[in-house]
C-alpha cells in the first residue's frame, strides 16, 4: 500500500488529513505531531509523500524540511501563513506544493494534487525541445515537481512520433521553434489527428512574443501554452490543469464503460470495444472465443442471506473473472448474475481451460462470510463459443450452450 508521512501538530487538521486521504485515495497515513517522533522513525524509505507542517512546537521551521529535502523525499508543505515571504522561501527549498490550513475544510487541493501525482506517477512525460540546456532545465524541474514522472526527450518530430508509439506517455510538453525548420505546430496536429484528444494532454511553449504562435498552438490542439520565461510555479499550475482534465475525463469514460457494481465492463463496452476488437482479430485470422457465465441459484442466495450479500457475491464472482484472465481478455457484467469474458486469439478448448482451472478453482477456494459468520458458497454454470463470423452470433450461440449446461448438471463448461 502507498504510504505518506504527515507531520502536524494539530490533531483535528492531522484527523481530518488522514480520514480523508484514507478514505479517498487508499494511502496509508502515518501521523507524528513533533520533530522528536520524527527522529525515532526507524527509516523514510517507506513513504511515498510527507506532508509537513513547518511550525512545529520543538524545531526550528527550516530544520526538518532541510533534512526531508536531504534525504530526498517529496515535500508538500501545510501552512496556516498566506504570505508572499514564506511562498518564496520555501519555493527555493524545492517543495512540491502548499497546502493553506484555512481552505482544507474539504481538502479538495490536497486530494487533487495527490491524483496529479499518482497518475504522472503511472504515466510518462515527452519533451520535445531541440535545446539541450533547456531539456536539462526540464528534466531537473520534473524531478523536483513530479519527483515519480519518468521524462523522455526527443529534439525532432520523427523521434517524437516514435517514442509515442512505444511508451506509455500522456502528457506532451512541445516547443515551437524546433531544428531542421521544423516547428512544434506540426507535432501537435499530427497527435491530434492520428490519436483520441483524451490520449494526450499538451503543453506547448515558445520563446517568441509573437501572439498569433499562441493562437496558432492552441487551435491546433494545445491544451494550454507557456512562454519560456515562466516561473515554475505558474508551470505547475498548468501541467497541474492540463492532467486533473484528463483524470476527470478517464472518469467519466469509467463510469460509462463500467458496471458499478463489480467493476466488470458493461455491455456498451462490449458492442462498441468488443466489436472492434473482434474484427481486428478476424482480420487476422485469429479465433474469438466467448464464454457466458450465469451464477447457479442466485436468487437462493439473495432470498436466503438477504440483497446486500448477493451484491457482495457478484463483486467477489466479479474480481475473480478480472483477476483470471489473460492480457487483452476482458470481463463484462452482460445483465443480473451474467457475465461474458471476450477472449481474443483464443480457441474454445484454451478457453474452456482458463474458466476451469483458474475461474472454477478460485470459486471452490474462496467463499463470502455474513456478519455473522456464515459462509456463502456460489457455483456457477458456463457456456463456451468461437468460429462465428458476427460478434452477436458468438453471444448468442454462446448462451445456448450456457442454456444446456443449465439443463445438464448447472455446474459444467460446455
Amino acid at each position: 500500500m502507498r504510504k505518506i508521512l504527515l507531520i502536524e501538530d494539530d490533531r483535528f487538521y492531522a484527523k481530518n488529513i488522514k480520514n480523508v486521504l484514507e478514505s479517498q485515495l487508499s494511502y496509508e497515513v502515518t501521523h507524528i505531531s513533533s520533530y522528536a517522533e520524527f527522529k525515532q522513525l526507524p527509516s523514510l524509505d517507506e513513504y511515498k509523500f510527507v506532508l509537513l507542517d513547518i511550525y512545529l512546537p520543538d524545531c526550528n521551521e527550516c530544520e526538518l524540511i532541510d533534512e526531508l529535502i536531504a534525504n530526498k523525499k517529496p515535500v508538500i508543505v501545510i501552512t496556516a501563513s498566506e504570505s508572499l515571504e514564506v511562498f518564496e522561501k520555501y519555493t527555493k527549498k524545492r517543495v512540491i506544493d502548499f497546502i493553506i490550513k484555512r481552505d482544507m475544510v474539504r481538502l479538495d487541493y490536497l486530494v487533487t494534487k495527490l491524483t496529479i501525482l499518482e497518475f504522472l506517477d503511472e504515466h510518462e512525460v515527452l519533451i520535445l525541445d531541440d535545446s539541450p540546456s533547456f531539456q536539462k532545465f526540464l528534466q531537473h524541474f520534473f524531478a523536483i515537481y513530479y519527483p515519480y514522472t519518468k521524462v523522455h526527450i526527443a529534439d525532432s518530430i520523427k523521434a517524437a512520433k516514435q517514442m509515442i508509439e512505444i511508451h506509455n506517455i500522456k502528457l506532451l510538453v512541445v516547443d515551437y521553434m524546433l531544428k531542421n525548420n521544423e516547428t512544434g505546430l506540426e507535432f501537435v496536429r499530427y497527435v491530434r489527428e492520428k490519436y483520441f484528444y483524451e490520449d494526450f494532454g499538451i503543453v506547448a511553449l515558445t520563446a517568441s512574443d509573437d501572439s498569433n504562435v499562441i493562437t496558432r498552438f492552441l487551435k491546433s490542439g494545445a491544451n494550454d501554452f507557456l512562454k519560456k520565461n515562466f516561473f515554475n510555479a505558474e508551470f505547475v499550475c498548468r501541467i497541474d490543469n492540463v492532467v486533473k482534465s484528463m483524470v476527470q475525463f478517464h472518469k467519466i469514460k469509467e463510469l460509462a464503460i463500467k458496471d458499478a457494481l463489480t467493476g466488470c465492463y458493461n455491455r456498451y463496452y462490449l458492442f462498441d470495444m468488443g466489436q472492434k476488437l473482434f474484427e481486428n482479430f478476424k482480420r487476422q485470422q485469429k479465433p474469438v472465443s466467448i464464454a457466458i457465465l450465469d451464477l447457479d441459484h442466485f436468487k437462493q442466495i439473495n432470498d436466503t442471506f438477504g440483497h446486500s450479500i448477493g451484491d457482495e457475491v457478484l463483486r467477489h464472482f466479479g474480481q475473480i473473472l478480472q483477476n483470471s484472465l489473460r492480457q487483452g481478455d476482458f470481463v463484462v457484467r452482460y445483465g443480473g448474475e451474467e457475465f461474458v469474458i471476450f477472449f481474443g486469439n483464443c480457441s474454445k478448448e484454451d478457453a474452456k481451460r482458463i474458466v476451469e482451472e483458474r475461474i472454477r478453482k478460485r470459486v471452490h477456494e474462496d467463499c463470502i462470510m455474513t456478519d455473522d459468520g456464515q459462509n456463502v458458497y456460489y457455483n456457477f454454470s458456463c457456456g463456451i463459443c468461437d468460429s462465428e463470423e458476427q460478434l452477436n452470433q458468438l453471444i448468442k450461440k454462446a448462451d445456448e450452450k450456457l442454456y444446456m449446461a443449465k439443463k445438464t448438471r448447472g455446474v459444467c463448461v460446455v
